[in-house]
């Protein structure tokens, strides 16, 4: 519904407390991710090129939500930068230590304060390069035995055992490559087998692999992947498609002890998986941190069906991709620059999740993308009347939320029409 615009802007002053988010008492309140889209109606532009370092697997992501403010902030650009380059904004694909943090503020952020969110979620699996073996199922056993070196070939009696449909004779064995440096799906994958074979997989989450060759780039890997068979590495779902590499089915276990495999092309399971996540904030700082969603299945309070879009089949659970990473932003906030923290505050809107979806990753929970406006300083205004959302999945979400509070379709239309 097209309507006019007053005021385009993320206001930029600190997140109203919970008192200040009800309105009058003659009218019940609206709940916090309806408020959530009311502020996100408006967007202050501002002018001028940000830069963002982001780690060559995402490359293309970090654009993505750039071109989609573009789309309403012309004069507001974003150009992306190796991660190691000095930028006001970093994109790093998993919860930053203290040191990451240390360094970002002494290379990109002398002067401001370092804000640290998640922003959004991607499902990892093991990616190989044999013709005709997608969707071989690795346990938990048979990913740590191929990560400790203990499993080498296809015909292990475990592989076997759990993809007895699949012919895995005269097959080469296994040459397992990694990244250099810490990678978040390597510790995705390593936090969950931790969690599902402990008495297997005895070295805990860590971010690289001990016994895997080493490549200095994603490109330099992808490459000698596609060289050789049998290759196989702990990589980024999206990467592995985009690369015509084939990718393992992984299984959940449910609440009564049974497993359920999950395929690893179904974009709803990886938005159920990505709730299966612990939030923690810094009480210092504010900052938040999101720790890698394993298991499947997501933790109370984290995940929302209604908000996500997410269309179950009658009996079935709500279980979804049990292994996905984190990624997190960097932001300086500094007093004389206002591009960084507004590049972040679009990036975590719902224009900024839905171009993310695009790029390939897991836009995050609407109940942990709503606790990220506090830490980002975004204002909520239960007052503000919403004359012009930026894309129409805003008007649908304002209509579904507000449906779901009492009023009729009628009634909730009316509340964003023009």
């Amino acid at each position: 519904m097209p309507r006019s615009t007053k005021v385009r802007g993320i206001v930029l002053t600190a997140f109203l407390g919970a008192g200040a988010l009800a309105f009058s008492a003659c009218t019940p309140p609206l709940p916090p991710d309806v408020l959530a889209a009311k502020a996100e109606a408006q967007i202050v532009c501002q002018s001028g090129e940000l830069q963002v370092a982001v780690p060559e697997a995402f490359t293309g992501s970090m654009a993505s939500v750039g071109l989609a403010l573009g789309g309403v902030c012309p004069e507001q650009t974003v150009v992306e930068v190796p991660t190691g380059e000095p930028a006001p904004v970093e994109l790093i694909d998993r919860a930053p230590t203290q040191s990451d943090i240390d360094a970002f503020a002494a290379a990109s952020c002398p002067a401001g304060q370092t804000i640290v969110v998640p922003i959004f979620a991607y499902a990892v699996t093991m990616a190989y390069n044999v013709i005709g073996l997608e969707g071989v199922v690795m346990t938990p056993q048979i990913v740590a035995g191929i990560l400790d070196g203990t499993i080498t070939t296809w015909e292990d009696p475990l592989i076997i055992e759990a993809n007895s449909d699949f012919d895995f004779t005269l097959l080469p064995e296994f040459a397992l490559m990694q990244v250099e440096g810490p990678s978040g799906s390597i510790e995705a994958m390593t936090t969950w087998l931790s969690q599902q074979a402990p008495d297997a997989w005895t070295a805990g989450p860590m971010d690289t692999l001990d016994n895997a060759q080493t490549f200095p780039t994603s490109m330099d890997l992808v490459s000698e992947m596609t060289l050789m068979d049998s290759t196989i590495s702990v990589m980024p779902v999206f990467e592995a498609f985009t690369n015509v590499l084939a990718t393992a089915n992984l299984p959940v276990t449910l609440d009564d002890g049974s497993e359920l495999v999950i395929t690893a092309d179904d974009v709803q399971l990886y938005k159920v998986g990505s709730g299966a996540t612990q939030i923690t904030t810094d009480e210092a700082t504010g900052n938040m941190f999101a720790s890698p969603a394993t298991g499947g299945v997501p933790v109370e309070g984290n995940f929302d069906v209604a908000s996500s879009k997410i269309v179950l089949g009658e009996d079935q659970p709500l279980v979804g991709w049990p292994v996905n990473g984190y990624a997190h932003l960097m932001v300086c906030d500094s007093p004389d620059d206002p591009l960084p923290l507004s590049f972040a505050q679009y990036a975590l809107r719902l224009a900024g999740q839905g171009a993310l979806e695009t790029f390939g990753v897991t836009p995050m929970p609407e109940p942990i993308r709503v606790q990220t406006f506090t830490p980002l300083k975004v204002t909520v205004d239960p007052d503000a009347t919403i004359e012009a959302p930026q894309d129409p999945a805003l008007d649908e979400q304002i209509v579904d939320e507000e449906i779901d509070q009492g009023l009729t379709p009628e009634e909730a239309e009316s509340s964003v029409a023009p």
